[in-house]
């Protein structure tokens, strides 16, 4: 598609493996903005490297540079998982033929314009300010509980308020008046996030199965499961934890599933609920804040954070209700799937994507 713009939007996103729904926008909004006539990049610090957990076809610029000067301000992971990291990217960089030499060559280092705008992910923190201070700047704020994440009680300046930080974008309606609250005199802008359908959607085939993530509050949700194996409620039922899945993995133990268990906390949208919702699932628990937009009662069941005795006693109640008459939990499976894929289609947000955009550059004419 011809370039509307001239000037190079680049998403700075961290080298990791490990499956992330926040990475995986980085490179959703870079696809739809260079479907629409944008000029959009990922920037990734070791040559070579691309997630591989979900398929793309995503254009990636390389910047060592900035990676080691962001760490250098701001650490923003232990050594440890770093080392992890690049032992993985090396390995797969190896599997693409790839050569030591090649890893090395500093041709591939991008050179950064002054009319590049960057666009970093909030847990960047304090850093943020400190990097190519004559690039316009955005944040891409995806979860405001992360916001003060890198502060101490000392801080007395934040990127946000840099004249240089032209525009917030956020996931959900708590998060832009989190964001509006706090730093009042900014331009934040919401992007819905986008399911898509062809890969999250209602299935009949449903099972006595109740999938969750036990990496979110792992110990409400060892309290919750094992409650109900004390009241000698779940036989019958088959756990199915999500660990270290690929999204097409993920997206078949959803479907399969009757009933998921959200242990959400402080999310800026939170996607796991909604995605289990698009595939039909009951979806109990807690909301995490952001999620609460869509955690509707007529289809779903919203529990108090951190109220593992109501959860629990919910989760008990919804069991058996469903041995009696699981047709009507279909039903509302059904709903909650067309309710998530109506609001939260990848029309919509590819609408506020190329709509953001189109005002974040026009305030930079302005």
């Amino acid at each position: 598609m011809e370039r509307i713009y001239d000037r190079r939007l680049l998403f700075i996103a961290f080298d990791t493996h490990t499956a992330s729904g926040g990475i995986k926008q980085l490179y959703r909004q870079v696809d739809v903005l260079n479907k629409n006539g944008f000029r959009a990049y990922i920037v990734h610090g070791i040559y070579g490297f691309k997630c591989t957990w979900f398929d793309n076809a995503t254009p990636i610029l390389y910047s060592s540079r900035l990676f080691r000067e962001l760490e250098s301000r701001n650490p923003v992971k232990p050594r440890r998982n770093r080392l992890k990291t690049y032992r993985k990217a090396f390995i797969q960089l190896i599997s693409f033929g790839k050569t030591l030499k090649q890893i090395n060559n500093k041709k591939k280092e991008l050179r950064f314009n002054k009319s590049d705008i960057l666009v970093f992910p909030e847990t960047y923190g304090p850093a943020i300010a400190g990097v190519l201070k004559e690039n316009s700047k955005v944040i891409y704020n995806q979860n405001c509980y992360y916001t003060f994440l890198k502060y101490g009680f000392d801080n007395n300046s934040f990127p946000y308020t840099d004249p240089k930080v032209i525009a917030i974008i956020v996931a959900s309606t708590d998060a832009k008046n989190y964001m509006e609250y706090v730093f009042s005199g900014s331009k934040v802008l919401r992007v819905h996030y986008g399911i898509d359908k062809n890969v999250f959607s209602f299935y009949q085939g449903k099972k006595k199965q109740i999938a969750f993530m036990p990496r979110k509050l792992r110990e409400d949700a060892v309290q919750v499961i094992n409650i109900l194996k004390c009241r000698n409620v779940l036989p019958g039922w088959n756990l199915v934890p999500i660990v270290n899945m690929k999204e097409n993995e993920v997206s078949k133990v959803l479907k399969e599933s009757a009933i998921f268990l959200s242990f959400s906390n402080r999310e800026g949208f939170g996607m796991p609920p909604a995605e289990a919702m698009a595939c039909g699932c009951i979806v109990i628990g807690y909301t995490g804040k952001g999620g609460a937009e869509y955690f509707r009662e007529e289809f779903s069941y919203p529990i108090a954070d951190r109220d593992v005795q109501s959860f629990a006693k919910t989760l008990e109640k919804v069991l058996t209700a469903f041995n009696d008459n699981d047709l009507a939990f279909f039903e509302k499976g059904k709903r909650a799937s067309e309710f998530i894929l109506r609001e939260y289609s990848t029309e919509v947000e590819e609408s506020d994507i190329v709509s953001v955009w189109n005002k974040i550059l026009k305030f930079q004419r302005d």
